[in-house]
């Protein structure tokens, strides 16, 4: 029933705003006593509704919580207040973004951070060792909240940095960490608003925490979590990317299999942030990286794995970010050789049931699929991509340690072959920042031969295997590479190639007849 009511006040605030507040406030200033559960709850619903309206009162309604902070007993009435606290103080925060929405003085924009100091430190001085985790949890989200605003007064920012490392330590006094989190990506948050550089100890003090909670197994948190905790090390990065970047990277070279594996994921979310501050540090970060891609760990390569998605998808089209590309080939290849010679073997005892060799593991597995997976949902519509992709592409046709990528790799050949095309119909141009490879010193030896694409294609695509889509797809890509093979080849292969394709398909019978007419034909 206390709950109905305070939601019908803050409705009718809407449109008697003053009217509800003067009721809340004399029932607040009342003198001797505690005022009742329901001003305190309304109080608070009042500065989420209507913070900027608010802002007027923010004085007296602190003024009037400090003078019964003292008399609070039960930890339901310490939750109200702390409920009041922490949304005022946000409601203040929401003002200083908005200064133009509800001009004051700028003195009194300074005061404000005044109300609000008293209040903070008694909380600081007599509520921060609470035992109860509700208490706990209110008492958190009301200092975060409170040093939101200290924050942007430089006489009290050294207060609020203090009990930084206080809330960094609730990770191991509560029980639900994830109300830390949000508390610390808050206050984050208002550092980069305000643009106030992070103390290099806070800096380092913040990202091993962090690391450690995404890195812990013995409480591993959730998927909401851990993209909260990750928000916090890229809101971090874009105030001192260096550091940040720097710490990781110290993550990769040493300690748990864990622990690597939540640098990599961090890493990767500076790569698919688009932050000028972090695209700077890209180059490091692929650098951090290339460091573990020969991690004997299949979780670590796992994870150096999902890095490189997270690079080709954040849009980039610097080169040097692009060269990654090879790697998926590499650890693609690092079974490939094996199962290459074991298909030989078609009817020996080396196969295994559910089509494993004996040999692959269900994680060497798990990594060839997703190696595949990553280079099908490669993003090539970005100007000046065929720069880019062409060549570093089209170097794994060939090789038959690959040839369980070619799907993928002949869907982006095709289309990147389509776009050049165009390109060259239409006399444009790729972006100048897309430079070729052989610009960046790789020899046009490594690209291969006309006559090499037309045999390992060809090959493929009359090799028996149990799925028509890869023979489907060396024969798209013979289409798609005519002109590059050899000119006087296109007239012929339009013909003769869509016949095959849907001889493939199941679509039509190609008889000895009919393929004796296509050879008197040429």
């Amino acid at each position: 029933v206390k709950t109905a009511a305070s939601d019908v006040l803050v409705a009718l605030a809407s449109s008697h705003f003053h009217f509800v507040m003067s009721e809340l406030q004399s029932h607040l200033k009342a003198m001797g006593k505690v005022p009742d559960e329901i001003v305190l709850l309304t109080l608070g619903k009042m500065a989420c509704s209507y913070a900027l309206r608010c802002i007027p009162f923010v004085g007296m309604t602190l003024l009037a919580l400090r003078t019964m902070l003292s008399q609070v007993g039960s930890g339901r009435i310490l939750r109200a207040v702390c409920s009041v606290l922490e949304q005022w103080s946000k409601g203040v925060n929401t003002y200083f973004c908005n200064r133009e929405q509800c001009p004051l003085p700028h003195n009194r924009e300074a005061q404000l951070c005044e109300d609000i100091y008293p209040v903070f430190r008694y909380v600081v001085v007599n509520w921060l060792d609470c035992e109860q985790e509700e208490n706990k949890q209110a008492v958190l989200g009301a200092v975060a909240a409170m040093m939101g605003v200290l924050l942007h007064e430089e006489r009290h920012r050294e207060h609020a940095w203090e009990q930084l490392f206080w809330l960094l330590h609730q990770y191991q006094e509560v029980r639900d960490t994830s109300r830390v989190t949000k508390s610390l990506s808050y206050v984050l948050e208002t550092l980069e608003g305000i643009q106030t550089p992070i103390p290099l100890g806070t800096a380092l003090a913040i990202s091993t925490t962090v690391h450690h909670q995404l890195s812990d197994v013995t409480k591993e948190p959730g998927p909401a979590h851990k993209a909260m905790l990750s928000y916090c090390i890229v809101l971090q990065a874009r105030m001192c990317p260096e550091e940040t970047v720097v710490f990781l990277h110290s993550q990769l070279s040493g300690g748990s299999e864990a622990g690597r594996v939540a640098a990599l994921d961090l890493l990767g979310a500076l790569a698919h942030s688009d932050a000028p501050a972090t695209r700077e540090k890209l180059p490091q970060v692929v650098e951090a990286v290339q460091s573990v891609c020969n991690d004997p760990s299949a979780q670590v390569r796992r994870a150096v794995l999902e890095f490189i998605r997270e690079l080709l998808s954040s849009g980039s089209q610097c080169c040097w970010a692009w060269d990654v590309v090879g790697h998926m080939f590499i650890e693609f290849s690092r079974t490939s050789g094996r199962l290459v010679r074991a298909e030989g073997f078609a009817n020996s005892v080396l196969q295994v049931a559910g089509g494993l060799f004996a040999w692959e593991t269900a994680e060497e597995g798990a990594l060839r699929a997703l190696c595949v997976d990553i280079l099908g949902s490669l993003d090539i519509s970005l100007r000046g991509m065929t720069k880019l992709l062409w060549p570093r592409l089209l170097q794994y046709v060939v090789p038959a340690q690959y040839s369980g990528m070619l799907i993928p790799l002949s869907r982006c050949l095709r289309a990147l072959a389509e776009r050049q095309e165009k390109a060259e119909c239409e006399e444009e141009e790729e972006e100048p920042d897309a430079v070729d490879s052989q610009e960046q010193g790789r020899s046009p030896a490594w690209l291969p031969a006309p006559q090499a694409l037309l045999a390992r294609l060809l090959v493929v695509a009359a090799a028996p295997h149990k799925s028509s889509e890869r023979a489907v797809a060396a024969l798209q890509l013979l289409q798609s590479l005519h002109s590059r093979i050899h000119r006087a080849l296109g007239a012929a292969w339009a013909t003769e190639i869509p016949l095959l394709l849907q001889y493939l398909e199941g679509k039509v019978w190609v008889g000895r007849e009919r393929l004796g007419g296509l050879r008197r034909g040429r």
